[in-house]
């Protein structure tokens, strides 16, 4: 007799681990959707209305969760929280929908991030070019028209921000804006030609200019500072490299101006000039690891140079055609082989190149804009990437880990005229968005 319940024990227990290990393999809200896709969308309306914007019902969304057999690890659950909902010992279902609520409101924040303005920074009198995240401070700093750049002290939740200090030194409008990943320095381009280098005091309250960088013959549009080496690119007709100095006995930088696309530095010194483009080079962007710089231009290309390690000469080693129009903005994914454009012809592109940037191909187009794409910024763990338009919108797109394949999860509203730029945080669930309707937005 005792034995028989021993060996009936024995056999509940193993019914219960099979159980579970297809509730695992096949999570039970996967069943639920098959067994009535309509009741599910009637429980997540929001699936129908949040999918690029369109209230058409989308079933490739379904079909991707069917098609997930790793959702309930990706989601968190264990085999314990699962025990919760079901009554091992029947099968019977005790909270299906608790499950499949608990379930898809995990996948939706992946897959379709609920993004909300949280604040927007009212203090510029003129149109905002660019914004800029500091890679490890609360700060942000924006550049504007009327030769002002302003630094903004914000909130860990990004819900209060506040200009700490209003930085005047251009005599025309300030275009681009560059923190510097590891010193205490900022980069501003203008339309008045020059570069400045600015030096933030030990409370990061304010900002002295402490290099003037002169060289371009026409308004310079974007300035990057390399990840590591002593270098600045600065952009514009042309793209210059800047060596720039850092001495600790004096406590002065000398930066790197980005024309064009050309990082140096050392004491502000020009060590290269890249011609090669038959037009206005609108976007500077340094590879995260390897000696390459991506340039955008109004000739409707990008290119991609390679650089010597001290930066005083520099190759163009491929030429990205596929654009219809003017490339606006440039943007290297921080660890894949990934390439981002914006162009005025109203799309986004993704490029995979080679190792030494000799090759690239486009594997992706990112069409949803309805003018030009003003801006693009990869998200720095998670694979979505930002893009800014003239449409007054930003977009969040999800593309593969290849890059052949981009899908919008969520369209940003809320700007009065064009978004100019877009900056995702380097760690907080965090962008910031600048427009010609002279504001900034947080959204988290």
């Amino acid at each position: 007799m005792d034995d028989n319940l021993s060996h009936e024990r024995c056999r509940a227990i193993a019914r219960r681990k099979s159980w579970l290990a297809k509730v695992i393999a096949e999570p039970l809200f996967i069943r639920a959707i098959r067994m009535n896709i309509a009741y599910v969308s009637r429980l997540f309306p929001r699936w129908n209305s949040q999918v690029c914007g369109s209230s058409a019902y989308n079933p490739n969304i379904y079909l991707e969760l069917w098609q997930r057999q790793d959702l309930l690890v990706r989601a968190g659950l264990t085999r314990a929280l699962v025990s919760r909902f079901l009554k091992l010992g029947n099968r019977e279902i005790r909270n299906p929908n608790r499950l499949v609520r608990a379930v898809l409101s995990r996948f939706l924040e992946e897959k379709n991030p609920e993004v909300t303005c949280v604040a927007t920074l009212a203090g510029h009198s003129g149109y905002v070019e660019f914004v800029a995240f500091h890679p490890t401070a609360p700060l942000l700093a924006t550049s504007s028209t009327y030769g002002t750049a302003k630094l903004w002290r914000f909130s860990a939740n990004g819900l209060t921000a506040t200009c700490v200090s209003t930085l005047v030194e251009h005599s025309n409008s300030d275009y681009s804006v560059a923190f510097h990943p590891t010193a205490p320095l900022l980069a501003t381009s203008s339309y008045d030609k020059t570069v400045k280098l600015w030096r933030f005091s030990a409370d990061r309250s304010g900002a002295t200019c402490v290099a003037t960088l002169a060289g371009h013959s026409s308004r310079v549009r974007s300035v990057a500072f390399h990840p590591t080496a002593h270098l600045l690119a600065t952009g514009t007709d042309t793209a210059k490299l800047w060596r720039y100095a850092d001495d600790d006995k004096h406590n002065t930088y000398a930066t790197v101006k980005l024309w064009r696309f050309e990082p140096d530095g050392s004491t502000a010194t020009c060590v290269a000039t890249l011609a090669g483009h038959s037009s206005d080079v609108y976007s500077v962007a340094f590879h995260p690891t390897e000696p390459l710089l991506a340039t955008g231009s109004d000739d409707k290309t990008v290119m991609l140079w390679r650089f010597s390690p001290e930066g005083s000469a520099a190759t163009c080693v491929a030429t990205l055609t596929g654009h219809r129009n003017s490339v606006l903005s440039v943007a290297f994914h921080p660890t894949a082989p990934l390439l981002a454009t914006g162009s005025v012809d109203e799309t986004a592109k993704l490029w995979r190149f080679s190792a030494d940037g000799s090759e690239a191909t486009c594997v992706a187009t990112l069409a949803g804009h309805s003018s030009s794409v003003w801006s693009v910024a990869f998200h720095p763990t998670a694979p979505l990437l930002a893009t800014g338009s003239w449409d007054k919108t930003a977009k969040l797109w999800r593309f593969s880990a290849d890059g052949s394949a981009a899908t919008c999860v969520a369209t940003l509203a809320g700007h009065s005229r064009g978004v100019l730029s877009v900056a995702f945080h380097p760690t907080a669930p965090l962008l910031a968005t600048s427009s010609y309707d002279n504001t900034v937005k947080l959204w988290r």
